[in-house]
């Protein structure tokens, strides 16, 4: 399983948190909307109906009121008020049916508009008959069997019961969404502030213990325990973290190997000549060989010799120090690269012969190119090429030297082979280390002192690249190339 990234951690712990506000904002929102809704229909259709209900009832009262005075005075007037109560009514009406909700309600206002209607047409006739007879007779109004507007009175009643009892029905409903509201609101709330809690604990504490022990890893490395932590289950931020810091204590590790070896070289490489120099010098001051000084003379070119190796051991670490601090300074010449390489040979071929090594070189090109260099430091880095080729081919061994055109001239490529003991493929990359020692397996330990890494330093500088070829038991192979003069 990958591990998630500590932004995906706070991103997934932010939606969901978030999904909870929305899931809450969405059930409040729709309990409000039917709230309100349930609301409006209470206050302006179910309320409504009330008024007009009862509006209505007090119409009736008005056309039952006109019509006996009509009846009584025969005032046309009269008559014309109970047309207009008699519109009112029916626009009243109309209104009236459209705020039903329940087929009760509806069936009620049936009745009632026939009760209403049957006693207008009633009205109209018997007023028509009244009329034609030229006389008001309240008697045969009182007499005639008319419909009785009290039961149209009683339908409104019912209806209005009805509405009130939705009335109370709907207000109640709104008391149980109010409180459904309120839970459901705080249950949400509640198991929003509960997750986002645990997610916050979650990721806090996952963080946090792995900082913590990345924390008390670098503490231990302060006091020199270069000891890998194990791997941290974590964000993949921290286990990347804690890969790089374990690759970082193997490292220092390594550094702190390189620390034992640049004690080890330099007690070494400084202990040898000033003890020469000291047994020399004191056999001198005793006055040993006073009589043979051919002895005497020795002895000084032995001084003379270990001054030499001592000041050249002490120069080589400070231009090492000079090279990691980038304030090496080179001096630039345009020079045929052959004529360098001749130098060096030359240099070495005495200790070549000593060990009774064929020490080549092979003829160059005609057509090769110049290089700008600063020729002494070319000169050091075939130097430490050659005498380490020299120093572990054994004897009668061969030691080759090429100086080849390379990237269609635009490089120049300079080898060093011997049949010497080979270098392991897992070690070629380190012998370029400072003070890195190398075990081949056969006995030699390759690579003890500053050569090789001051030689990357140098070719480095220079724009080239340099690296090393090896079959174990049989040898190994330097090159470095520099860039043609142009």
């Amino acid at each position: 399983m990958i591990p998630l990234t500590i932004f995906k951690r706070l991103v997934i712990g932010n939606i969901i948190i978030l999904l909870l506000v929305f899931i809450l904002g969405s059930t409040v929102i729709f309990n409000l909307t039917g709230l309100r809704k349930l609301t409006r229909e209470i206050v302006v259709k179910n309320q409504e109906s009330i008024i007009v209900g009862d509006r209505l009832m007090d119409s009736l009262v008005l056309l039952v009121n006109f019509g006996e005075k009509y009846f009584v005075s025969g005032d046309i007037d009269y008559y014309n008020r109970f047309l207009d109560v008699k519109m009112v009514l029916n626009r009243d009406f109309e209104k009236f049916k459209d705020l039903m909700e329940t087929d009760e309600q509806i069936a009620i206002l049936t009745a009632a508009l026939a009760d209403l209607n049957g006693y207008i047409d009633w009205f109209e006739e018997t007023s028509e008959q009244l009329k034609s007879e030229k006389k008001n007779n309240m008697d045969l109004f009182l007499k005639e069997n008319h419909p009785d507007l009290n039961v149209t009175t009683v339908h409104l009643k019912k209806i209005i019961a009805v509405s009130q009892d939705i009335i109370t029905a709907k207000t109640n409903q709104s008391i149980r969404m109010s409180h459904q509201i309120l839970v459901v609101t705080v249950f949400i709330t509640v198991l929003t502030v509960f997750f986002g809690g645990i997610i916050t604990i979650f990721n806090t504490r996952s963080i946090t213990k792995s900082v913590n022990r990345l924390q008390k890893k670098t503490k231990d490395i302060s006091q020199g325990h270069f000891e890998e932590i194990q791997a941290i289950k974590g964000p993949k931020e921290i286990q990347d973290l804690s890969l790089h810091f374990n690759t970082m204590c193997r490292r220092l590790k390594e550094l702190d190997g390189l620390k034992a070896d640049f004690v080890s070289h330099v007690s070494h490489e400084l202990r040898t000549p000033i003890a020469s120099i000291k047994e020399a010098s004191a056999m001198l001051s005793k006055g040993f060989y006073a009589d043979d000084p051919q002895k005497q003379k020795e002895l000084f070119i032995l001084i003379h010799k270990e001054c030499n190796r001592l000041l050249n051991s002490v120069m080589r670490i400070l231009d090492y120090s000079k090279m990691e601090a980038n304030q090496m300074e080179y001096t630039y010449i345009n020079i045929s690269m052959p004529d360098v390489i001749r130098k060096s040979v030359l240099k070495l071929a005495p200790l070549a012969q000593q060990k009774k090594i064929a020490l080549e070189f092979f003829p160059p090109p005609q057509d090769l190119p110049d290089v700008c260099i600063d020729e002494d430091r070319i000169i050091e880095v075939l130097d430490n090429l050659i005498g380490n080729a020299l120093k572990f081919t054994p004897e009668r061994g061969k030691v080759l030297i090429r100086c080849l055109p390379a990237d269609s001239f635009k490089n120049l490529m300079v080898s060093v082979e011997d049949n010497g003991p080979g270098i392991k493929l897992e070690h070629l990359e380190k012998i370029f280390y400072k003070f890195k020692q190398i075990d081949n397996g056969l006995g030699t330990r390759m690579g003890t002192g500053l050569g090789l890494s001051i030689s990357k330093y140098i070719i480095k500088a220079h724009g080239g690249d340099i690296w090393a070829q090896s079959q174990y038991s049989k040898g190994t192979k330097m090159v470095f190339t520099l860039p043609a003069s142009l």
